[in-house]
């Protein structure tokens, strides 16, 4: 395993003049050669470094060819990365600052309104608008003589994510390169990406998910990326770019599903490998795509282990598991029911050290550091994993987004006059019975106002107002 500067190193070497990742431009799809993204890459990071840029800087922007060069300059030479949801309100991100410090925040200019207003609570901190900077930042960083040293501690943070960012306890999970790398060699295995492959990118690459494995492995593998313009152009583009490895989530899946004819089911057998996570998968329309001689493989993974924990084998026909646990970690069921079923907990070189700054009973990572993922399932003697539901109470919405129902209960019950509060899932969406004396129209107006300082996924749904409760939080 090497580090991600010794990588792009390597890159420029073996494949230089190849394209890498290629981006729409009025309205055709252009491409930047590894010397011209990996030039781009180093000379960010000396512009960064000039400037004064060090620890964690935040990336929040939708993706962009500029968000993969910052996510690349920043693990790779500048510091620890932070990329956030792009749907995030300035309510979050307040809240990430109670438990990290950002020296800098790299943002699109769509968000500047979020920005003006973080900047008036925390002068202290840099903001760099990507669509304004990036031209002049590479422009220096291409002059300026000074020595790039590259971060090359494998075991140092990269990489701070967070699974929420609705309370003032939100999660912040530290990856180092050793974490986000280590699955490479078992994914491999599984599914032989080389670069001969093209990716088509669609999902957000804040998550971890498509931003390792869709992603950051692509520069030990070589394959060409080319990113999504527009998510309502999903399949025109997929017909247009023709890839052979695609990472989607079962809500895009639906929806291919539901567009499906001939021209497109010939471009998806033309897929390698099409990994499918984030929630789960249909059966039924698992069982579908296979018939069909479309290489569907079901992924399961989470933040705190770097993506990928299971993913089915290629010619694996088996539609009700949920994929087969990766060679070099350590997946165990615990406590289980007559039936084999308990909770998964998983160990190895992929997973978090642990959670910033919860040194309460909130932490999901035991003292061997395992971690506990709140999933119930079973495996079986093949390694076979089948998810069971959750032993938590969380909201998992049709495109893998994770909403923590308790969390959504604390802001709720703020209100001194809402005595009882309980979130639930209603169609893939949150949905919560609350029990008040206020009127059912103020009651509704006050989680409307909760809605406001919530980015659209976590935002409630259907609200149920009842008049009388014996408790505080509902279970």
């Amino acid at each position: 395993m090497k580090c991600i500067c010794e990588y792009l190193e390597e890159d420029r070497k073996k494949w230089g003049d190849r394209p890498y990742i290629s981006v729409k431009e009025n309205g055709k799809f252009v491409s930047r050669t590894f010397n011209e993204v990996i030039g781009d890459v180093q000379a960010l990071a000396r512009s960064l470094v000039s400037e004064g840029v060090c620890g964690n800087v935040m990336l929040y922007s939708p993706n962009s060819y500029e968000w993969a060069i910052a996510d690349l300059a920043v693990m790779g030479y500048v510091g620890v990365c932070v990329p956030i949801d792009s749907e995030w309100t300035a309510f979050d991100i307040l809240n990430t600052l109670s438990v990290i410090e950002i020296n800098t925040v790299l943002y699109e200019k769509s968000k500047r309104e979020v920005i003006d207003e973080l900047r008036a609570g925390h002068p202290e901190i840099r903001y760099l608008c990507i669509d304004e900077s990036f031209p002049e930042l590479l422009e220096k960083g291409k002059t300026i003589d000074i020595p790039l040293c590259g971060k090359t501690d494998m075991d140092e943070t990269a990489m701070i994510l967070f699974t929420s960012g609705t309370t003032n306890r939100p999660k912040a999970i530290p990856l180092t390169q050793a974490n986000l790398l280590h699955n490479w060699d078992a994914l491999y295995a599984r599914t032989p990406m080389t670069e001969s492959d093209i990716s088509y990118i669609f999902l957000p690459l804040n998550h971890v998910y498509a931003g390792v494995a869709n992603f950051l492995y692509t520069i030990i593998s070589g394959m060409q990326i080319y990113l999504c313009s527009d998510r309502s152009k999903i399949l025109e583009e997929m017909l247009e770019v023709r890839p052979t490895v695609v990472c989607t989530v079962p809500l895009i899946l639906n929806r291919i599903y539901d567009a499906a004819n001939e021209s497109i089911m010939e471009m998806l057998r033309n897929i390698r490998f099409l990994y499918c996570g984030g929630s789960f998968t249909d059966p039924k329309i698992k069982k579908y795509f296979i018939d069909n001689n479309v290489q569907l493989l079901e992924a399961y993974g989470t933040t705190e282990t770097s993506s990928v924990i299971a993913l089915a084998k290629p010619g694996d026909k088996n539609i009700e598991c949920n994929g087969v646990i990766l060679d070099g970690l350590d997946v165990r069921i615990i406590d289980p029911d007559p039936d084999g079923v308990g909770e998964i907990i998983v160990g190895g070189g992929s997973v978090s050290s642990g959670y910033i700054s919860r040194n309460d009973n909130y932490s999901d990572f035991d003292s061997e550091g395992f971690y506990h993922t709140g999933d119930l399932g079973f495996i079986d003697g093949g390694g076979r994993l089948f998810l069971r539901g959750r032993k938590k109470r969380m909201i998992i919405t049709a495109n893998g987004k994770n909403i923590y129902a308790d969390e959504l209960e604390d802001l709720i019950l703020e209100n001194p006059e809402i005595r009882s509060a309980a979130v639930f899932e209603e169609d893939f969406h949150p949905a919560v019975r609350i029990y008040t004396d206020l009127s059912e129209t103020d009651a509704r107006k006050y989680i409307e106002k909760l809605n406001e300082n919530l980015p659209k996924f976590k935002r409630i749904k259907n609200v149920y107002v009842k008049s009388e409760a014996l408790g505080g939080r509902l279970k």
